[in-house]
């Protein structure tokens, strides 16, 4: 029977501890990939009204993740853990997409209604929200293998979403004000790990890849009208437009290697990524900024 090996992969040959590459402090336009962007109507239209109201802009971030790669006997197990996406960094990101989206929507003539200039309408102050787990100060949304941090402009705007979604509890503030409610929600996902495995005469192996980069997971926009339908904007995952090269600092914290017998063996590692912040916040914003751009063609398509 082949000897059989485990090796946890790319972990030297990335040199982890060590930066990869340099980021620079200029942040380049992102560019949507149109072909990965769907719209999907049900009995209404984002240019039902010239009214809008932008209740909150929801940034998904992932913080842990878990990976498993096996071959025969081989197995190997990774799991990694962000720090430094802080909920002051992240409700000051989602301010300023917020802030950009109602700018850019005022500017090209709409009346935009925000979270501040409606939380006393009794379909805001009944909403409820999501609690913050105590481990990461955000709610948090699991999306196997993936565990997200939602972050929204300020923790009065963390709703709890129906399962009809985002929207659909301000259905009745859109026709009592003949309005169109939007609500951004942008996912992305750090740092990028997966397996990887090998077969040989002799040996087999598995082993777990990591990399710092930062993909744009994909996002919605979803929008509720007067008649109670809307439009869905669906964007997919880009994931060879990074939204970031490299976002961070990557470091092995721990290593075991377990031979259960000559055939079965096992390796398992920990790692921890630091954000560089300044590379975070553009890969953020850029594609942010992207995606409000994109939004603000469509709702001048619409009132044409």
């Amino acid at each position: 029977m082949p000897r059989l090996q485990v090796v946890l992969g790319l972990a030297m040959l990335l040199g982890l501890g060590h930066e990869a590459r340099a980021q620079s402090n200029d942040m380049a336009a992102f560019e949507l990939n149109m072909d990965r962007v769907s719209v999907k109507k049900f009995g209404g239209s984002l240019g039902d009204s010239k009214t809008y109201f932008v209740p909150t802009y929801d940034l998904l971030v992932s913080v842990h993740g878990s990976v498993w790669a096996k071959k025969g006997g081989a197995q190997a197990h990774g799991k990694f853990f962000v720090d430094g996406v802080t909920p002051e960094l992240m409700h000051s990101l989602a301010t300023r997409l917020q802030d950009d989206l109602v700018t850019g929507m005022r500017a090209a003539g709409y009346t935009v209604l925000t979270f501040e200039e409606m939380k006393g309408e009794p379909d805001v102050t009944k909403r409820g929200l999501d609690t913050d787990e105590e481990k990461w100060g955000f709610p948090v949304r699991g999306i196997a293998p993936l565990s997200y941090v939602i972050a929204a402009p300020s923790p009065a705007q963390q709703f709890n979403n129906p399962i009809q979604g985002p929207v659909w509890p301000w259905r009745g503030i859109a026709k009592a004000k003949d309005l169109v409610a939007v609500s951004p929600e942008l996912r992305f996902s750090l740092p990028q790990m997966w397996g990887e495995t090998r077969a040989g005469v002799t040996t087999n192996q598995a082993g777990i890849a990591v990399d710092p980069a930062m993909v744009f997971e994909g996002g919605t926009i979803y929008s509720i009208t007067r008649k109670g339908g809307g439009e869905t904007i669906l964007i997919q995952r880009h994931g060879e437009r990074l939204a970031a090269e490299n976002a961070g600092r990557i470091t092995q914290l721990r290593e075991d290697k377990t031979s259960f017998s000559s055939t079965w063996k096992r390796t398992s590692g920990d790692y921890a990524m630091v954000v560089d912040p300044v590379a975070f916040e553009n890969g953020i914003m850029r594609v942010g900024k992207a995606v409000n751009t994109m939004l603000l063609n469509k709702l001048e398509r619409a009132h044409k």
